[in-house]
């Protein structure tokens, strides 16, 4: 059974500087705890006097560092932080952050918990097997001070992805490293806040996560505990954004993956919104979103398309009170994606199977004769005869030979072509206003392993070494639009995957550079299954998608193509039509397209940008592997 080791440190009687709400966070959070139902976790409380360093530093070695694989190791901080300028690459805002412990304020007292430390403390344990989780309530991403300001508190807040490493394709030599789940009360650049709630003080993350956590029940994920706890957050009108780095699927105190959609639907104080936006592909209002597992057909309709999210409102049901307190998993209904076209040809039964699975399929468009398809859509073709469909067209490595002997089969092949056309989607994803695109760059450097060379078509070659090495390099977003942006770096392979596995979401500051692996040098190789022999290759389009807000990573997530694990693309029944809007689903359909699990949601909010969705743009680039 899954123990839970716990360390609960809360601060208010800081020297000269005394809060008033932390030790109310962490005895809630520990009643939160000793309340679920399993083995009695183990619990080491800090409060006040006793949370120095040293004894913080022994709660995370000493009793977090006790849990073995398949338990579970929570730090819940609630304190003071700080921030601090630096020159080190690896922290691409330009600010190194800090948990700020009782003793960190005395005169001539201990050194602040600098985010690296914690970060290698944390991720050490999780190494060995541990699922280690971190809540931070404090201010500017690592703790910050926090001041009396209008009868509220501000706080700090650590949330710097210290966790960040690289895997496969474009990823680290050998297998991920264990990393930590981080949920943090703000942004790197805000503050965090309390306040009186029901006659105590409180801070609002805390307040807000715990709410959440005892109306969701057991079996809730990060990214529903995130959504509904920002909601909750965000009524209060102060600008502060809690965030989530960890799997938005995992189960919450376990991580263990849950199944279910990669959008959720959550009540705000602009209404309901869902955590999918232009930047995602979202082009117009009215699209659709249906919930998932709904008893009936309960859709949503979008009214305004921002960036990373959507204002919707209900079609034809009304929600209740208890609706606004949960967080319901969505599966997009209609999107502004054109379908791919695709074309026929072969043995008449055989062409004639595939074409019945492709007219079922929305993300696919027909057309074995007669006028072309909508100008720029995808084209792909399938070969179709003697029990085999060859599936061409697309921009990747050639998708092997796939059985077709049976409806069932043909509905593989309409898996595959509908799983093109999404890696496709996400290639291809570009704002018509240049403006953020124009003004940042990528570049990837040769390191001192492997050749690095530039094709007459632009593309990036990096060579194996003579001796049969894997080439290396340095991949950089540079940032030069005079403000400060969120950056994804999406690696998309030619086995039709895309992961955001080598910069998973942080901000840039101006001028400054986020490199992928923070700085560690990216290994590129030819995937497994193909031979290194002279003159084989193997293409990465590099990607890196910026905004002035963060943006929902579960729809830039894809598996590589495998008939072995189909990704289950096909979706019904037929496009919507008008708008270039895509109807993916049926009303009421409960099954659909997982792209990769369920998201953390984050929406706009008053103190944003003036227009109403704010600036998003990409940049690109391909590197082709070479032996």
């Amino acid at each position: 059974m899954r123990t839970v080791y716990a360390l609960f440190v809360g601060i208010d009687d800081y020297p000269g500087a005394p809060l008033r709400g932390c030790v109310n966070d962490v005895r809630a959070a520990e009643t939160w705890l000793r309340g679920r139902t399993g083995p009695e976790p183990r619990v080491r409380t800090l409060y006040d006097a006793r949370a120095t360093r040293a004894a913080v530093l022994a709660g995370l070695e000493e009793h977090l560092g006790r849990s073995g694989p398949g338990d579970t190791a929570l730090l819940w901080f609630s304190g003071h932080g700080s921030q601090s300028p630096t020159s080190d690459p690896g922290e691409a805002t330009g600010w190194s952050q800090a948990l700020v412990c009782h003793d960190s304020l005395v005169p001539g007292g201990q050194p602040v918990l600098r985010d690296t430390e914690l970060g290698a403390l944390l991720d050490g344990i999780a190494a060995r097997g541990t699922h280690v989780v971190a809540v931070l309530d404090c201010c500017h991403s690592g703790g910050a001070t926090r001041e009396y300001a209008d009868g509220a508190a501000v706080r700090g807040v650590p949330w710097q992805s210290w966790w960040h490493t690289g895997s496969r394709e474009g990823g680290g030599p050998g297998p991920e490293r264990g990393r930590h789940v981080l949920l943090a009360a703000c942004r790197p650049q805000e503050l965090a806040h309390e306040r009186v709630i029901d006659g105590r003080t409180r801070g609002m993350f805390s307040h807000a996560l715990l709410s959440a956590l005892d109306g969701l029940g057991p079996t809730t994920t990060y990214g529903e505990a995130h959504a509904l706890a920002h909601a909750r957050v965000r009524v209060s009108g102060h600008i502060q954004h809690p965030e989530l780095r960890g799997p938005e699927d995992g189960g919450f105190l376990s991580g263990e993956p849950v199944p279910a959609s990669p959008f959720l639907l959550r009540h705000t104080a602009w209404g309901w919104e869902v955590n999918c936006g232009a930047a995602h592909g979202l082009r117009s209002a009215g699209a659709e979103f249906t919930l998932s597992g709904a008893a009936g057909e309960r859709t949503v309709v979008v009214r305004e398309v921002r960036t990373e999210s959507a204002l919707v409102d209900p079609v034809d049901w009304q929600p209740t009170a208890e609706d606004e307190q949960v967080a319901h998993a969505v599966t997009p209904s209609a999107l502004a994606f054109p379908p791919a076209v695709v074309t026929l040809s072969g043995e008449p039964v055989a062409v004639r199977l595939v074409a019945e699975a492709v007219a079922a399929v929305p993300a696919l468009a027909l057309e074995p004769d007669g006028p072309p398809g909508p100008e720029g859509a995808l084209r792909l073709h399938v070969e179709a005869g003697y029990g085999r469909a060859r599936v061409s067209g697309g921009a990747g490595y050639p998708v092997p030979d796939l059985p077709l002997r049976s409806p069932a089969d043909a509905a593989g092949v309409t898996d595959c072509l509908a799983h093109i056309a999404r890696w496709h989607h996400i290639r291809d994803l570009a704002n018509p206003d240049p403006l953020l695109s124009s003004l940042v760059r990528i570049t990837v450097e040769e390191t001192s392993v492997g050749g690095l060379s530039h094709s007459a078509d632009g593309e990036v070659v990096c060579a194996y070494t003579p001796d049969g090495r894997e080439p290396q390099v340095r991949v950089g977003i540079h940032n030069f639009s005079g403000r400060q942006l969120w950056a994804v770096l999406l690696d998309l392979t030619d086995g039709y995957a895309s992961s955001p596995h080598l910069f998973e979401g942080e901000f840039i500051g101006d001028g400054r550079v986020g490199w992928a692996r923070r700085g560690q040098p990216v290994w590129l190789r030819l995937p497994p299954g193909r031979s290194t022999v002279r003159g084989a290759s193997a293409r990465d389009w590099l990607k890196v998608i910026v905004a002035e807000d963060e943006l929902n990573l579960a729809p830039f997530r894809l598996p590589a193509w495998s008939s072995a694990a189909p990704s289950g693309a096909r979706l019904s029944p037929a496009p919507a039509g008008g708008g270039g809007l895509l109807r993916l689903i049926g009303a009421g359909a409960k099954d659909g397209r997982d792209a990769g699990g369920p998201a953390y949601g984050d929406g706009r909010d008053a103190g944003g940008p003036a227009c109403g969705a704010a600036r998003w743009g990409t940049a690109q680039v391909v590197v082709r592997t070479q032996v």
